[in-house]
């Protein structure tokens, strides 16, 4: 089961995340309510996105690990966090799956080798950071599939930018330098989120202007956009959408949640 877009934005004035609540395909008891966020610490967010497995068991074991992180008296980095919640998915999955190999003749290749990410943001002291995991089948060189985990280095960041988890193949046109979507690109929030992705580059985030409120209206036009153009980037119908969870962490205080109805987005 497939189906998410998960915003991660550093910015000026604090870190967000944004997730959409929709869970689509067989076996989905709720399929607009499915919680993909959670809040690890009183500093940090996780988002799962990706196979959510039979009756929903590896989002459950997310949610699980996340309220044992934050009944915890020692604290964790947001890299070790993102490591402990991965590798807990990861010895869920396999008591799903049986034996950890298969021989590559007796399996075909997976349709798609990706199975999840698991992304942490948070403050590691006074910066923004970001840390992304991804749960995968890989085949070694003797031809045997197996599920591993790894750290997404073009995923995880610090300091300033934006980054698109799951179903972003619109959302992502929204930052890149192609001739797509050409209008909303002059939004002065999208332009500044554009600048903090290059100034991230340049190691210059100390320069961005890039807010929280910038922030929350392109997650909000993301998610329209792809909405509205997911046939036309062979996307399935309906994979995006629902009610929207966006989590701000400031640069000074509690998390704050705002949860907005499908009302409130597509107007």
């Amino acid at each position: 089961m497939y189906g998410t877009l998960i915003g991660i934005f550093l910015t000026s004035t604090g870190i967000m995340i944004g997730a959409d609540t929709v869970l689509w395909g067989s076996g989905a008891p709720h399929p607009s309510r499915i919680e993909k966020t959670c809040m690890p610490s009183q500093r940090t967010v996780a988002a799962f996105e990706g196979w959510y497995g039979e009756r929903l068991s590896l989002h459950q074991q997310f949610q699980a690990v996340c309220k044992t992180l934050s009944r915890s008296r020692k604290p964790l980095s947001v890299d070790a966090q993102a490591d402990l919640l991965i590798r807990k998915l990861l010895d869920r999955y396999r008591e799903q799956q049986g034996p950890g190999t298969t021989p590559a003749a007796a399996l075909p290749a997976p349709a798609n080798p990706h199975i999840a990410f698991v992304a942490v943001a948070g403050f590691d002291g006074a910066t923004p950071m970001a840390a992304v995991r991804e749960l995968r089948w890989e085949k070694n060189r003797k031809g045997l599939w197996s599920v591993k985990t790894a750290p997404v280095g073009k995923l995880s960041f610090d300091g300033c930018g934006v980054r698109f988890l799951g179903d972003e193949r619109v959302a992502a046109l929204l930052l890149d330098t192609s001739g797509h979507f050409e209008r909303d690109k002059q939004r002065p929030e999208v332009s500044r989120a554009i600048e903090a992705n290059r100034l991230r580059a340049e190691d210059h985030c100390f320069l961005s202007a890039f807010s929280l409120d910038d922030a929350k209206v392109l997650y909000k036009l993301a998610v329209r956009a792809t909405i509205d153009h997911a046939e036309t980037f062979q996307m399935e119908n309906g994979a995006v959408g629902g009610q929207l969870h966006l989590l701000t962490i400031p640069s000074d205080g509690p998390i704050e949640k705002i949860v907005l109805d499908p009302e409130q987005y597509l107007e």
